[in-house]
């Protein structure tokens, strides 16, 4: 019967040895969870400000890989990283690619019990501009699909009849002279995309479209009064995303097939509506990328890690 008294507290005992010898593995193992969810934390923070980085810096590939640099580093800093956090940032081969690399050192509040200070926390991106393939906003002026594509290129929109009838014009979302002159000034708002067939709008339109046209030249030196084809903002009007257009079948008002698409510079417009113009590489807002597309010098900027 003594032994059967004594047996509770023996139990007691050694439960009280173990919470002893337990208690600060898990006292360890809580405080290794509280700054473990710390560092998750501050993870999600770097990688958002890497992708938002990278894709801001891609918009600039790949005709200023400089500014592409900068502008990432900026779009880094803006989402609450300190300048010593970005490791490096470096446009790759060929100008079509962008990676920035982030890295913080987080303190510990909780595992400097088990002699553990800080830890480090990485992080990148890499951002790449593919040809597209489809484009929301794009200006209703073709340009034949078999111009010979080079950056800084002058193309003349408007000088030469592509078709019986046809200088050039599109109807998109709509027809007439009204419809054509707010879709030069604002964009089509439609979604147009490689195969597409489209309807031209026959004749020149002369002073609509010289009126569009000017609104454009007159907002872009607004915007960016020293923007030229070679140095501009981002959102200068007078950068042109267009259709590349096979006009074999134009004749009046009929339908053509959508080739691909090109970023166009504005810079003047005649008293016979020819458009002088200049091919450029742009990032085109709004559009989709298509690997298999023709590159004419539109692209989309698309994370790829």
């Amino acid at each position: 019967m003594r032994s059967l008294r004594k047996h509770p507290r023996s139990q007691r005992g050694q439960i009280v040895a173990l919470l002893a010898i337990c208690l600060p593995m898990l006292i360890g193992s809580v405080a290794l969870g509280a700054d473990v969810a710390v560092l998750y934390f501050n993870w999600q923070l770097l990688q958002a400000a890497a992708d938002c980085a990278a894709s801001a810096g891609a918009s600039y590939l790949p005709s200023y890989p400089a500014l592409a640099i900068s502008t990432a580093n900026a779009f880094a800093e803006k989402n609450g990283i300190a300048a010593n956090e970005i490791v490096s940032t470096t446009v790759l081969a060929n100008n079509t690619e962008i990676n920035i690399q982030i890295q913080r050192i987080v303190p510990y509040d909780f595992a400097i019990l088990v002699g553990l200070t800080t830890g480090t926390v990485s992080a990148q991106a890499t951002a790449q501009i593919q040809t597209i393939g489809a484009a929301i906003g794009i200006t209703p002026i073709g340009v034949d699909f078999q111009t010979p594509y080079s950056y800084g290129q002058v193309v003349t929109l408007m000088q030469d009849q592509v078709g019986p009838g046809d200088w050039g014009p599109l109807a998109l979302g709509g027809t007439g002279a009204s419809n054509l002159e707010q879709n030069i000034e604002y964009g089509y708002q439609g979604q147009v995309a490689v195969g597409d067939e489209i309807t031209t709008e026959p004749g020149q339109k002369v002073g609509p479209i010289r009126s569009a046209f000017n609104f454009l030249i007159n907002e872009g030196q607004s915007v960016d009064p020293g923007g030229t084809f070679a140095s501009h903002t981002f959102n200068d009007p007078r950068v042109l995303i267009v259709p590349m257009v096979d006009f074999s079948t134009a004749k009046g008002r009929s339908q053509v097939l959508v080739k691909g698409f090109a970023a166009l510079w504005l810079v003047s417009v005649d008293n016979n509506d020819n458009i002088q113009t200049y091919f450029i590489d742009q990032v085109a807002p709004g559009s989709t990328p298509d690997s298999t597309a023709p590159n004419y010098g539109a692209y989309k900027a698309v994370l790829i890690q």
